[in-house]
C-alpha cells in the first residue's frame, strides 16, 4: 500500500483513535528526564525527539521476572493464567523493530514459548524513522534482520508519511482514513540501514580464545551487566523454583539473566563454562556478531546503541568487530 500523510497537527487525534484498538504505550519521558516506554496517557503525547528508551521494548513479551508454573500437591504443575489484552507500541525505531524479529526467531521457532507468543499475538508495532547519533552503529553494520512492523511513520517537514506493514496495519489505516491525507509524497531516504537486504554471513572459524583483546576488554569492564540488560536482543533468562512453607506448594519464575556476571555459566559442583571474564565477554561477542546455535550467522546486535551509552567505562565492542570483520586475529 502506498504510503499515505498525516500532519503533525493531528497527532493526538491519531493517537485518540489508536486506543479503540488496545492499550497505548510509546516513549515517555519521566520527571527523571529518563526515556520509558510506558502508558501514553490521555491528552499527551510520547517523546518522539528521544532516540532511545532506557529499556528496549522486549519488556514487553519477556517480562524481568514472571512465574512460569505453579505447583500444588493436588494439581501438580500448572501454567500461570495470564489475561494478556491487546497492546499497541507507538513509536518503536527501527533498531527495536529488528531486535523484535530476532527474538521472534528465538521464542516462535520449533518450540514456541506459550507466554511468549500470547503476549506477542497481542501486540501492535507502530514504527517510526529517525537518525542515528553517535553512539548508533544501524548505519554501518549491515543485517538480515528486518524491522518488523504494522505501520510505519517516516517524519517529513510537516508531518509523517504513513503505511501499513500488515493486515493489523491495514485495519488500523481504514479505522484513521478520515485524519490522513491523499498526497504526492517524496519520502526521503532513510539515514539508517535498510533491514532486510543483506543475507546471513557465511560460517566462520572459530574466534581465537587467547586474543588479547578479550582481556582487554575485561580488564577495564566493572562486571555490572548494563549493557545486557537494555541490549534489544538479550533473552538469557535463569530458572527459579520457590517451594512453600506448607511443604505442598512451589512457584517456578523466569528472570533476566547476564552472561557477563560470573554465576551465569556456573553449574552444579561450581563447574563453571566461562571461567573468567574474558571468556565471557568473547562469548558475548560471539552472540551479538556472529550468532550462534540456530541462528549460526545472524548477528544479534541491531545497532541501537544502549550498551556504548549505558556502559560505566565506556566500553564499546565495534572497533573489535571491525578487526575481525576483516578477517584478522583468527584461527
Amino acid at each position: 500500500m502506498a504510503p499515505q500523510y498525516i500532519a503533525s497537527h493531528n497527532l493526538a487525534a491519531l493517537l485518540d483513535r489508536l486506543r479503540r484498538y488496545g492499550e497505548l504505550h510509546g516513549p515517555v519521558r519521566g520527571d527523571d528526564e529518563v526515556v520509558r516506554f510506558a502508558a501514553i496517557a490521555p491528552g499527551t503525547l510520547p517523546d518522539l525527539s528521544a532516540l532511545r528508551t532506557l529499556l528496549p521494548p522486549k519488556k514487553y513479551l519477556l517480562h524481568p521476572q514472571e512465574t512460569i508454573l505453579n505447583y500444588t500437591a493436588a494439581a501438580g504443575y500448572q501454567m500461570p493464567a495470564e489475561e494478556v489484552r491487546p497492546l499497541i507500541l507507538f513509536g518503536v525505531h527501527p533498531c527495536d523493530l529488528a531486535g523484535i524479529n530476532y527474538l521472534d526467531r528465538v521464542f516462535l521457532g520449533d518450540a514456541p514459548d506459550p507466554l511468549y507468543a500470547a503476549r506477542r499475538s497481542a501486540l501492535t508495532l507502530i514504527g517510526i524513522s529517525c537518525t542515528p547519533d553517535e553512539f548508533c552503529s544501524c548505519h554501518i553494520s549491515p543485517s538480515p534482520l528486518n524491522a518488523l512492523t504494522d505501520l510505519s511513520l517516516q517524519s517529513l517537514a510537516d508531518g509523517y508519511a504513513i503505511s501499513s506493514g500488515s493486515p493489523r496495519g491495514d485495519e488500523l489505516l481504514e479505522g484513521v482514513k478520515e485524519i490522513l491525507e491523499e498526497r504526492d509524497i517524496a519520502v526521503p531516504e532513510d539515514t539508517r540501514r535498510f533491514f532486510g537486504q543483506v543475507a546471513a554471513e557465511p560460517l566462520r572459524q572459530e574466534l581465537d580464545a587467547t586474543l588479547p583483546d578479550w582481556q582487554t576488554l575485561a580488564d577495564a569492564c566493572l562486571g555490572c551487566g548494563a549493557c545486557s540488560i537494555c541490549c534489544p536482543t538479550c533473552y538469557c533468562f535463569d530458572v527459579l523454583e520457590f517451594g512453600g512453607l506448607d511443604g505442598r506448594s512451589a512457584v517456578r519464575l523466569r528472570q533476566w539473566d547476564n552472561c557477563l556476571l560470573k554465576c551465569h555459566a556456573e553449574v552444579a559442583g561450581g563447574m563453571s563454562f566461562q571461567k573468567n571474564r574474558a571468556e565471557r565477554f568473547r562469548y558475548r561477542y560471539r552472540h551479538k556478531f556472529r550468532g550462534f546455535g540456530p541462528l549460526q550467522g545472524i548477528p544479534s546486535c541491531v545497532g541501537c546503541g544502549r550498551c556504548r551509552v549505558v556502559c560505566p567505562a565506556g566500553l564499546d565492542l565495534r572497533p573489535l568487530a571491525e578487526r575481525l570483520d576483516e578477517g584478522r586475529h583468527e584461527q
